[in-house]
């Protein structure tokens, strides 16, 4: 059981601006059917964290059939893609918890998790929210107290913004993660993976170049 008593709160909107009617009650339903309750010991699991239209956790659920995707979104309009594809594609390995990242980290000490995707967070580019961004050196801390051994996150963002508070964010960590692509140039993210959800696109066609931070924990 979720508490509902966290301190970190998340933003960002619920549903998209299309104004697009949906049935709240179908989807909660069906939501259900899939929505992630607590851990499982014998299973590895994967966090894909703001999972947006839901790109990542289907690219994951095909690359890791042995493993378990949580989906962690609570873009409604993007959950509902996201389970369109997932019954459409007959995947069995995604479970979706549609609210705060915070409650998953805080259900569980023991190490469940073998790998993390967080691709491009809201970077809360004004000054006055960047306590708002999500990938901060408390977030990673937390991460890495349910992370397996030699387990990674993979960080995504076009922000320049957001790029240097990552940097400065991993620094705090260097005790906790080794930066393995630290010493390479190009840090783009088809250089791993052929992937591009709506937010890679739409980085790509207004000129920013995503970049890729992988942790792997100490």
């Amino acid at each position: 059981m979720f508490s509902s008593n966290y301190t970190n709160r998340l933003f960002g909107r619920t549903r998209g601006r299309s104004k697009k009617k949906i049935n709240l009650n179908n989807y909660y339903e069906t939501v259900d059917k899939y929505k992630f309750k607590k851990f499982n010991e014998k299973i590895e699991y994967i966090l894909d964290v703001g999972t947006g239209y839901g790109e990542t956790s289907i690219f994951l659920a095909k690359q890791f059939q042995n493993k378990v995707v949580i989906s962690c979104e609570k873009y409604i309009d993007g959950n509902i893609n996201l389970l369109k594809n997932i019954e459409k594609n007959n995947i069995n390995n995604i479970l979706l918890h549609n609210g705060n990242v915070y409650n998953v980290l805080e259900i569980s000490n023991k190490k469940y998790l073998s790998l993390v995707w967080i691709f491009f967070p809201d970077p809360w580019p004004k000054n006055r929210h960047s306590k708002r961004r999500l990938v901060t050196s408390d977030f990673l801390i937390k991460l890495h107290k349910i992370l397996r051994e030699n387990s990674e996150i993979y960080i995504a963002t076009d922000s320049t913004i957001y790029v240097r508070f990552i940097l400065n964010s991993i620094y705090k960590c260097k005790d906790y993660f080794n930066w393995v692509n630290q010493s390479e140039i190009n840090l783009s993210i088809k250089d791993y993976f052929d992937i591009e959800t709506k937010y890679y696109k739409k980085a790509i066609n207004s000129l920013r170049k995503p970049s890729l931070f992988i942790l792997r924990k100490l």
